[in-house]
């Protein structure tokens, strides 16, 4: 209807008791009909809300898609204060990584009448596998996720944000000492030909011979692993889209908006992982005391770009997000490799000796061993939120990722010795140079759940 025209004025305001119609925006949803309209028999509706990608100041909470859209464009500030719009959240992570294999590294013998030559060899009937021989720190990680950022412009579709998270140190140990009485000891495969054919064999902890002790001690070891990991990166709002439709949690059609956004940066993680095993033991031929030491340290360093995509629906209080994202880049790599002995109270050499080489780190594959190997970081992370108002939201979730190409300890735990190099060592060295030093990589996983808060302002 044209406006009135009053003394050759044309009014923008209508008349007392002029009739006016005003347009009524009603999207459709997939069933061919209007939001607000109601199928027979139903008391099924859907009220559409203006979301299509432009700013809505008149709305709270639900403007532009969920995002709540400030008047005004951001700008540096010259003294301290926050951005015009921004985001923050802290999550509590509760995850499980892929365990860590070892070798068998501690046994016993459950026959105490064996003898010296196979107590504690794998492959005995008697043999048991105190420590290793299966995957380890497959217990939760606990940690927590920080992730925050800005909009760079006024109807939100240009932001840059980052994100930090950390997982607690998980460590899994075992000690146990003994007179002799249960039988301990320390596996390895015996590589010497001057002792005959290869075969498996042990370094005694505690034993009991004939009814006198021969040694006796204590053995124990730890595995350890942290993993962190952060990053930056822009995003972009690509599409908005609304409309109802019938979901999950509810038949009757509701309306909905939703945004896709794509993100492009640089993305960091960090492995670090450690195994280490040590002895405290008592000979009696000759009578000597023996600290033995073995550590197995990796690194890995993940640097690369990060591209990938967030999807977020609103409907009414609740969110749901879901976010798919690849890292690309390289893993710098780093094993180390190191072990002592030291030999006190000898009655036919006083005094401490210290000597390189425990049992499974040895002269000739301890060091410090770098490379760089090319990996991917796929990412899948899902969340469902509840919006307590308009700049508090709660939230539940799930996140997976997938490591290519990482060095772990009990890979390059060589189980294979010349028992020639025990210390004493044997000089010159007869027989192989083992244990010996090889890259082996692997993939690793991480995944878990996550809960926490987000504010929105």
């Amino acid at each position: 209807m044209e406006s009135p025209i009053v003394d050759g004025t044309i009014l923008t305001e209508p008349l007392d008791g002029q009739v006016v119609l005003e347009p009524i925006y009603s999207p459709i949803y997939d069933g061919g009909m209007s939001c607000d309209a109601m199928p027979a028999g139903s008391n099924c509706g859907c009220d559409s809300i203006a979301c299509d990608g432009g700013c809505d100041f008149t709305m709270t909470g639900n403007s532009c898609c969920g995002e709540l859209c400030s008047p005004k464009s951001w700008r540096p500030c010259v003294t301290l204060c926050l951005p015009t719009d921004g985001w923050v959240s802290f999550e509590y992570l509760a995850w499980w990584q892929d365990g860590m294999g070892l070798p068998p590294l501690v046994t016993t013998s459950t026959d105490p009448n064996v003898s010296q030559a196979n107590a504690g060899v794998l492959g005995q009937p008697t043999t048991r596998t105190l420590f290793g021989g299966e995957e380890v720190l497959t217990d939760t990680f606990e940690g927590g996720r920080l992730r925050f950022g800005v909009w760079l412009d006024r109807c939100h579709t240009w932001a840059v944000s980052a994100e930090y998270f950390q997982l607690g140190s998980q460590s899994e140990s075992f000690f146990q000492n003994s007179n002799g009485d249960p039988i301990l000891a320390r596996p390895f495969f015996n590589v010497d030909p001057t002792s005959g054919s290869p075969r498996e064999d042990s370094e005694l902890v505690a034993f009991n011979g004939t009814g006198n002790t021969i040694v006796s001690g204590a053995v124990g070891a730890t595995a350890e692993s942290q993993l962190v990991g952060g990053g930056f990166n822009f995003r972009r709002l690509q599409k908005t889209s609304e409309g109802c439709n019938r979901w999950l949690f509810n038949n009757c059609p509701e309306q909905y908006c939703s945004r896709v956004e794509t993100l492009f940066g640089y993305r960091y993680l960090q492995l670090d992982e450690s195994v280490g095993i040590f002895e405290n033991l008592t000979g009696i031929a000759p009578q000597a005391n023996f600290n033995i030491v073995d550590n197995f340290r990796t690194k890995n360093q993940f640097n690369g770009v990060d591209i990938g995509a967030v999807y977020r629906q609103t409907r009414g209080n609740w969110t749901i997000d879901g976010l798919v994202r690849l890292g690309v880049g390289t893993t710098h790599q780093t094993v180390s490799i190191n072990g002592s002995t030291v030999i006190s109270g000898d009655t036919t050499n006083p005094g401490s000796q210290t000597y390189p080489g425990g049992l499974l780190a040895q002269q000739t594959n301890m060091g410090t061993y770098t490379r760089d190997q090319f990996s991917v970081i796929p990412e899948f992370n899902a969340n469902l939120g509840y919006q307590l108002n308009d700049h508090w939201r709660i939230m539940l979730g799930y996140t997976f990722i997938y490591w290519s190409n990482v060095v772990r300890p009990g890979e390059h735990i060589s189980r294979d010795l010349n028992p020639n190099q025990l210390p004493p060592p044997v000089d010159p060295l007869t027989g192989p140079a083992r244990p010996s030093f090889a890259f082996d990589s692997v993939d690793y996983w991480v995944q878990g759940i996550n809960t926490g808060l987000e504010y929105r302002w």
